[in-house]
């Protein structure tokens, strides 16, 4: 005779031994009683798939739940990789096998969810949103540096009394924004 033990907090089957007898119960009734310690019983689990599954003692019985600690990683809709550490399943992420999940951490922006799973991009879209990436990095300089510009040039045209070498500072300030400007709107 075997008893199965389960997990005091998860309640999840973690094996089995040959039962004891209890020695005053057997002496008590003259045939074999099992001792039976806590979170044990004499019910054996339920058959399960030990990849994905694990059996359960909730309601003194058995049920088989989804279990993907060992072999998944779970994904959010950022395309964030975790490490599943809860026995069910796993509400609000896709879960992943460990092999294409460690790919989804390396590159994760070689991933989309489409249709309601998580998918490789083709060549032609990372092409695509690289060049829109260098495109808005460079729109984002353009605006810094003409940020800076606008500054300088406007302590030059608040300045009392321009002498001729302030003057050809605005004039070259304004020439550096024209030509910023006129990039930026090639960009756009």
């Amino acid at each position: 005779m075997f008893i199965y033990n389960y997990d005091e907090k998860t309640k999840e089957y973690l094996g089995f031994e040959t039962a004891v007898a209890d020695p005053e119960e057997t002496k008590i009734k003259g045939e074999f009683v099992p001792l039976v310690p806590s979170y044990s019983t004499l019910i054996p689990p339920l058959e399960y798939n030990p990849e994905n599954q694990i059996p359960v003692f909730e309601n003194e019985n058995w049920i088989i739940k989804d279990d993907y600690r060992k072999n998944y990683y779970k994904v959010n809709e950022f395309l964030s990789v975790e490490e599943i550490k809860t026995i069910g399943n796993q509400e609000g992420f896709f879960v992943v096998g460990k092999e294409f999940g460690e790919l989804i951490k390396q590159n994760p922006d070689n991933y989309k969810i489409q249709n309601n799973e998580i998918i490789e991009k083709t060549k032609e879209e990372i092409e695509k949103e690289n060049k829109e990436n260098e495109k808005q990095l460079k729109i984002s300089k353009i605006k810094k540096e003409l940020y800076e510009l606008d500054i300088k040039r406007i302590r030059a045209i608040s300045e009392p009394s321009l002498k001729n070498e302030e003057m050809s500072w605005l004039e070259f300030y304004n020439s550096e924004i024209k030509a910023l400007r006129d990039e930026l709107n090639l960009l756009k």
